[in-house]
């Protein structure tokens, strides 16, 4: 399965594989597109994003 996201949301999963989750800054509207995907998840302590490993893939084969 493809899942085509928007560009700023390609981004901004390409920043969570570099930035340290806690200095990365991710507009709301993007979190929910990458959320709704299973490509990232929420922290339930402090709402920080993190990539999930299915984020990870996707970047992955993106990239390759």
């Amino acid at each position: 399965m493809y899942i085509e996201l928007s560009p700023e949301a390609v981004q901004t999963l390409k920043s969570l594989d570099r930035i340290p989750d806690s200095v990365a800054e991710t507009p709301r509207s993007i979190a929910e597109e990458l959320l709704s995907f299973g490509l990232a998840y929420e922290s339930r302590a402090c709402g920080v994003i993190n990539m999930t490993a299915a984020g990870r893939v996707w970047l992955n084969q993106r990239v390759a």
